[in-house]
């Protein structure tokens, strides 16, 4: 079943755009890996938020992305840029509810 996941992250104070920059940047790594159908960065920078949207072929294929992404150097910093433990969504896409 293909899952869709919102990642919701709010900067350190002065840190907006750095954080957005290395979010696009691991936006685009994410898009090739496998199972991976749609990744976009979401900008808010009146709210200072930004997100990431992702759909993910399985709540599996997303599990496996998790493990890999967190052993990169990249999500180090990331949390270095973040003033609170990003926030995590995910729900299951094509389950039709009936008539």
């Amino acid at each position: 079943m293909t899952e869709a996941v919102i990642i919701e992250l709010q900067p350190l104070p002065g840190q907006y755009t750095r954080l957005a920059v290395l979010v696009k940047q691991m936006v685009e790594q994410v898009r090739d890996y496998p199972g991976c159908l749609q990744a976009d960065t979401l900008l808010a920078p009146d709210r200072n938020e930004i997100a990431i949207f992702q759909r993910w072929e399985t709540a599996e294929a997303f599990s496996d992305y998790l493990i890999w992404r967190s052993k990169q150097e990249d999500f180090a910093q990331l949390h270095t840029l973040l003033a609170a433990e990003p926030g995590f969504k995910s729900f299951a896409l094509g389950m039709g509810m009936g008539a």
